[in-house]
């Protein structure tokens, strides 16, 4: 029997799966969109991010991933807000999963800060297909193929002031079901991430420092990440990020055209999976800009804005 499907049948399948293991992004600092709706233009841009992951390669079956998002502010009423949409395809053996969710974010001044309550809503669609399986495997859980299609809210808040972020949100809140059948049973758990960043000028006016940490958690099982990268001349950056008991990453990119930005990163596998597999590989696309009739009263810093 294949290895992914071991752990894609210990992990998902197992009569009724108790919690829903969310995808990772090396560039969680560049995608604070995709996990909390509160952010959504706070920086005073438009953004837009692209990143593709192939997770485990090497390994058959290994999750690949691809995200979309985009936010941007909005002046409505006298008042400042921001919106934003994420998609998610991702594909991790036998299933997927893809998701399509919208946000809006109210954005109060707080002294020199600003800190923004976010919501956002949308579809999960859970495909299976049953057929995935060697000719000597046992009798699929599940015949053919089957999906289902659920409604998904999510929550978050966001503060900014100066060169520091901090982030909490939630998706899953009201943990959805997924019914395939009386067997085949699952639902998406409550997730909770915290995020924070915060960018260091240095003596040296050519390099900044950018620690960023994000925590994730379904109340069952905890994981983080801390990144610090290198910011060279704005233009520039590289770092590396640890994650618990997982992957150390290494990460490279830069600001090629104006405002549009590609980055790499690939991921060392330290966990017992580390021998199935060649390790992690992501690419990220973004470009972000001014919108030409927003009013520059404040600057707020964004590690997705250099």
């Amino acid at each position: 029997m294949k290895h992914c499907t071991i752990i894609i049948l210990l992990m998902l399948l197992n009569a009724y799966s108790y919690a829903q293991q969310e995808a990772h992004y090396s560039h969680f600092m560049f995608n604070q969109t995709g996990y909390n709706p509160a952010y959504c233009g706070t920086d005073g841009v438009i953004n837009g991010t692209l990143i593709y992951r192939d997770q485990w390669m090497g390994l058959e079956g290994g999750p690949k991933t691809m995200m979309l998002t985009a936010d941007m502010p909005i002046n409505f009423l006298g008042r400042q807000h921001g919106v934003g949409f994420t998609m998610v395809n991702d594909d991790i053996g036998f299933e997927t999963n893809f998701t399509a969710k919208a946000a809006y974010s109210h954005h109060i001044q707080v002294g020199t800060g600003i800190f923004a309550i976010g919501l956002d809503l949308g579809l999960y669609n859970k495909s299976i297909d049953g057929d995935w399986q060697f000719p000597d495997e046992e009798e699929a859980i599940f015949q053919g193929k089957t999906r289902k299609m659920i409604f998904d809210l999510g929550a978050g808040i966001y503060y900014n002031i100066g060169d520091l972020s901090l982030g909490l949100s939630s998706a899953h809140i009201h943990e959805p079901e997924l019914d395939f059948s009386e067997d085949g049973q699952t639902y998406l758990a409550r997730h909770y991430f915290f995020t924070s960043s915060y960018n260091i000028s240095l003596p040296n006016s050519l390099f900044d420092l950018t620690p960023s940490i994000i925590l994730m958690s379904d109340m069952n099982a905890f994981q983080f990440d801390i990144n610090l990268n290198v910011l060279y001349n704005k233009k520039v950056w590289g770092g590396v990020t640890y994650r618990n008991e997982d992957a150390i990453t290494l990460l490279a990119g830069a600001t090629v055209i104006g405002d549009f930005k590609i980055g790499a990163a690939y991921e060392i596998g330290i966990s017992k999976l580390k021998k199935t597999n060649v390790g992690s590989f992501e690419l990220m696309l973004g470009y972000s800009f001014v919108p030409e009739k927003s009013k520059p009263a404040q600057k707020v810093r964004s590690v997705r804005f250099l």
